[in-house]
């Protein structure tokens, strides 16, 4: 045999090494990932049904005391009303400076992106308010087990 062929020959050796190397590599991961998804599924089934009312409002209390309403009412509403007013703020800017290609296309997609975000702001407003309600709906409490909240998501 000549030196070229043996080189050939073990060239494509390696080559169907690698390949098979990186095949068993993927389906391997693959069979990982697929396992984890599949433990995470019942990690969600862990809590009997009937007592997942009970867990839901554990976690909502501990929300509510890491709040601290009853200390920080003052300041939650003032932060509210100054949110509602920047949102007006920034609503009349954008339409004051976006009227004239709003009015000019109004299905343009730079009309389209902007009147967008204002529908978006106005329904913040909206969440606001709701919150606003929601804060003054809840009455001040000697404990601070059922007014407070520390919340995971802020």
């Amino acid at each position: 045999m000549e030196i070229d062929t043996i080189y050939k020959y073990l060239g494509l050796a390696i080559i169907i090494v690698l390949v098979a190397y990186i095949a068993i590599k993927s389906l391997t991961f693959q069979a990982r990932l697929i396992e984890g998804m599949a433990s995470k599924e019942n990690d969600d089934v862990s809590t009997d049904k009937d007592k997942k009312p009970d867990a839901i409002k554990a976690n909502t209390t501990t929300i509510l005391d890491g709040l601290l309403i009853d200390k920080y009412r003052p300041f939650y509403d003032d932060t509210i009303i100054e949110l509602e007013e920047n949102i007006n703020a920034t609503i009349l800017a954008g339409i004051l400076k976006n009227s004239e290609s709003i009015a000019s296309d109004p299905s343009s997609e730079k009309s389209q992106k902007f009147i967008s975000a204002v529908n978006n702001l106005k329904m913040f407003k909206e969440t606001l308010n709701d919150t606003m309600k929601y804060l003054d709906g809840m009455k001040p409490s000697t404990s601070n087990s059922s007014t407070g909240g520390g919340g995971k998501w802020f």
